[in-house]
């Protein structure tokens, strides 16, 4: 049993890895140094997942990459995308209106995973990728879901993630206590604040996006924004229009 499940998590760490890759993919020894673990284990995950058509072999020689039945599987998985098409011409129009990038933040496990990013300026860099994933607690949007999460499993996420909070790359020291402070913060406010823990000078506000009154968050929509413009009052505000922005829609 112990050996299953060790199996499944390889097998999934191989395809976040690969899907972190990008199209050029990964090497057995790449992969290897990834995960942790050795060639012939890998190499066995990896002939499974290609069976299977969850990976396949990149251009470039000896390299894998996310095979089309990832796509297949994800296409399948058409709530998520309803609720996120269902919120475009909102969180467009907030951009619109501020001149902020926006992002929607989705909870997927010990993760929250960007799913889609608006913003008014071209050829951007943004904080985040399309598919890029963070630990749930970091960052605005992420700690937004988590917020909404009842307490047990903030607790077991919290406590998973532990680890992560601390070796991820940060200007200001974050460890479990920093995040369990700011998730009681935005318990309180009813969304997240990110004071500048992640990039210089460059703070965040998340909105959970909850299933129904009271009830948790799938996805949140999130935003950066000049710390030195995150007052009290702002910060209401900003948040009211927001929420005004993504009623949009549905009136």
């Amino acid at each position: 049993m112990a050996q299953g499940s060790s199996n499944v998590e390889r097998a999934v760490d191989v395809m976040l890895a690969l899907g972190d890759a990008g199209p050029d993919g990964m090497s057995l020894r790449e992969l290897c140094q990834k995960v942790g673990a050795n060639k012939p284990a890998v190499h066995r995950t990896l002939v499974a997942l290609l069976q299977r058509g969850f990976c396949e072999h990149a251009g470039k020689h000896g390299h894998y990459r996310l095979g089309p039945a990832i796509q297949l599987l994800a296409k399948r998985h058409d709530r998520l995308e309803h609720l996120v098409s269902h919120l475009r011409p909102g969180a467009t129009e907030f951009a619109r209106r501020t001149g902020f990038t926006v992002y929607m933040m989705a909870r997927s496990g010990l993760d929250a995973v960007c799913t889609e990013i608006i913003s008014r300026i071209s050829r951007q860099h943004f904080s985040l990728e399309i598919g890029g994933r963070i630990p749930l607690g970091i960052a605005a949007g992420s700690l937004a879901i988590l917020s909404t999460l009842p307490k047990k499993t903030q607790d077991e996420i919290l406590a998973a993630n532990a680890h992560r909070y601390a070796n991820y790359p940060a200007v200001h020291e974050v460890d479990v206590d920093v995040i369990r402070d700011a998730l009681e913060d935005a318990m309180r406010r009813g969304f997240a604040v990110n004071m500048g823990y992640y990039i210089p000078g460059l703070g965040g506000l998340g909105l959970p996006i909850r299933r129904e009154p009271g009830g948790i968050a799938d996805l949140a929509v999130s935003f950066n924004a000049p710390v030195e413009m995150m007052t009290e009052r702002w910060m209401t505000e900003i948040i009211d229009e927001l929420r005004e922005c993504l009623a949009i829609q549905t009136e």
